[in-house]
């Protein structure tokens, strides 16, 4: 039997039940591989948080995959190709594929998902009006769509993110923005298992981490171009903006939210703003804020910027939290659980065709998918590197 270790749980003397590759599928360490201290250390020092380690008593080669459940392989895979494929290990998954079968195309959008959310965006819709004019923010509004269970619905289960990601945005950018952060925020508070009480404060900061930009003219922020000095200078106010639209009204005693408002640019090298605050002083709203923002505005189009694919998005990602400029543990808890989610998500590859994901390694931070295309053909994204994922469809692309 093999079971998934995380890295500092691994001990010299276990023995790798799978093989280890390096970021271009090359094999680091070999399936039946007795680590050594030195090899730990390494390992720790590259953007991997698991490995699977042959028990032991089993031999790596012999042991059966049929036995091993879900803890071996996603059932997405199990199920798009068979169980004679999955045996294949140590080769590109293509290789291993015996039969041909055209994926069918499914609207992975949920009716009843669409309508919550519509209803949450027309409320916060008519909050953002109002404190655009009055620079007030009216609190109450926005923490009834929390209390009363609208956000909670927005926020169950991994099916939020195929439907953040499935929808089309129309509309006030910032409106959707400010939703989408809020619900990752949501799923990243049950991730984390945060008291509820926390974890509806952490989506409630999230609805308004970015309404500072409402006192920011909309031809700065609109701009398609490159801002200028003054102009980049202006919008990096927008969180101390923020802040003190919020600092004296309803949520004058609640700290942990205005944080979050405050602190979702702040990096903790102390690189980000509009402090320049170091990691011991960014508190756990400033530090989550900050991932989930980054990735919903580099997978959403702006009109400064196209969307990228939510696998180069977590590429970016991963450098700062390796790194430690993001915070690396709820990192790679975020970019993990997405991972999860992807499965069964419908892409447009950069060759120009559209395929199904049908499986993809959770254990590293920059594993990339396996695809069906619509040929039947099966494309390991790790193995060929001259195609890629441009971005998942929408609703409406896999209808069209």
């Amino acid at each position: 039997m093999l079971k998934q270790y995380a890295l500092e749980d691994l001990k010299e003397g276990m023995v790798l039940g799978r093989p280890i590759y390096e970021d271009d599928a090359k094999v680091l360490l070999e399936e039946g591989t007795i680590l050594t201290h030195e090899m730990i250390d390494s390992l720790l020092e590259r953007p991997i948080f698991s490995v699977y380690i042959a028990e032991v008593g089993d031999s790596p080669e012999e042991t059966d995959l049929d036995d091993m459940g879900e803890n071996f392989v996603d059932p997405a895979l199990t199920a798009a190709v068979g169980t004679t494929a999955v045996k294949s290990r140590g080769r590109s998954m293509v290789n291993a594929i015996p039969v041909k079968t055209i994926p069918e195309k499914e609207v992975l959008l949920d009716a009843p998902y669409v309508m919550s959310y519509q209803n949450v965006f027309q409320t916060m819709e008519v909050v953002f009006q109002q404190a655009a004019r009055s620079g007030k923010v009216d609190v109450d509004v926005v923490w009834q769509l929390i209390v009363d269970g609208r956000m909670a619905v927005l926020c169950d289960g991994l099916k939020a993110i195929t439907q953040i990601h499935n929808m089309v945005r129309e509309g006030d950018y910032l409106l959707h923005h400010s939703i989408h952060v809020a619900i990752l925020a949501g799923l990243m508070g049950r991730w984390m298992k945060m008291p509820k009480a926390r974890r509806q404060r952490l989506v409630l900061s999230g609805l308004l981490h970015d309404v500072g930009k409402l006192r920011i003219a909309g031809d700065i922020l609109n701009k398609p171009g490159k801002l200028t000095l003054t102009e980049l200078k202006v919008v990096q106010r927008h969180p101390l903006l923020g802040f003190e639209m919020l600092q004296h009204g309803q949520l004058e005693t609640e700290q942990e939210v205005l944080s979050g408002v405050l602190q979702h640019h702040e990096r903790n090298d102390g690189s980000g703003y509009p402090h320049g605050t170091a990691k011991s002083e960014i508190g756990d709203f400033g530090r989550i804020l900050a991932i989930l923002d980054i990735y919903d505005a580099m997978a959403a189009n702006r009109a400064y910027a196209k969307k990228r694919s939510p696998f180069d998005v977590f590429n970016i990602l991963s450098d700062d939290i390796m790194t430690g400029r993001l915070d690396t543990e709820y990192g790679i808890l975020f970019i993990r659980q997405l991972c999860h989610a992807m499965n069964g998500n419908w892409v447009r590859l950069t060759n120009g065709e559209e395929g199904k994901i049908v499986y993809l390694d959770e254990t590293r931070l920059t594993s990339l998918p396996v695809v069906q295309t619509m040929s039947g053909d099966f494309i390991d994204l790790n193995t060929n590197t001259k195609v890629k994922v441009e971005c998942l469809l929408t609703h409406e692309e896999i209808e069209g």
